[in-house]
């Protein structure tokens, strides 16, 4: 039993020494360890989305001024018919949501941004099956804003403290 629990612990050092976290955990900078979200238009879900992967990555999101702010738009989605069938009808479309953001300083001045970001996805579309569409244009919709996210941090996480300290 101390065996395995050894090499569990090695294991898990080993990993921790190559860089390697969960998916979706990202490190944001320590001047960002508390930020005030503003989202606008405001939406519940992908505001939620967002708070809970700041929270994940250390970060206390707050409420009052005087801190970092991060300032995003909500991705709203653009669809485009890609292919046609034989009737003419759309065989395939691309969705897209782009978003922007702009980081603050307790001053109100923009340290970084304004930056546009976007994810896009191509699927196949079956006209005859008009409930099946939605639901799945909701859950690419989900996908695609996990990855702006995912990009939004990514983009944080390369801010270095002299940009943050203007």
């Amino acid at each position: 039993m101390q065996h395995r629990i050894l090499l569990a612990l090695a294991l898990f050092a080993t990993l921790a020494a190559c860089g390697w976290h969960p998916r979706g955990v990202q490190t944001l900078p320590p001047e960002l360890a508390e930020i005030r979200l503003v989202v606008t238009p405001p939406e519940p879900r992908f505001s939620a989305r967002l708070e809970r992967s700041l929270k994940l990555a250390g970060v206390q999101v707050v409420t009052r001024a005087g801190v970092y702010s991060l300032h995003a738009t909500t991705p709203r989605p653009a669809l485009r018919n890609v292919a046609l069938d034989r009737g003419a009808r759309s065989a395939e479309q691309e969705m897209r949501l782009e978003m922007e953001f702009e980081l603050h300083n307790a001053n109100g001045d923009t340290v970084y941004g304004p930056r546009t970001i976007s994810a896009n996805r191509v699927y196949a579309y079956d006209p005859n099956s008009v409930i099946a569409k939605l639901d799945e244009e909701k859950l690419i919709q989900q996908e695609l804003q996990e990855n702006l996210v995912g990009q939004l941090f990514r983009q944080l996480a390369r801010v270095d403290a002299a940009t943050l300290a203007h």
